[in-house]
């Protein structure tokens, strides 16, 4: 009788691994895209994308203090 060997490289596991795995990060990015789009659709002003934490407020240069001459 012959010994039993399972056939490691012909079977299709890391060939599901892989479209697994592939098909995962896609989806997870999908997601990811339309969570950002709809939450950051309520800081769309005037057809730009005004996010608080990512605008850079200027300040305004401080005067000098008026000095008391004699």
């Amino acid at each position: 009788m012959p010994r039993y060997v399972p056939k490691t490289y012909n079977n299709r596991r890391v060939l599901r691994i892989i479209l697994g795995t592939i098909t995962t990060i896609a989806l997870s990015a999908v997601i990811l895209f339309l969570l950002l789009f709809f939450l950051l659709q309520r800081y769309e002003e005037d057809g730009r994308l005004e996010i608080p934490w990512l605008t850079e407020e200027t300040i305004p240069a401080a005067t000098p203090a008026p000095t008391e001459e004699e």
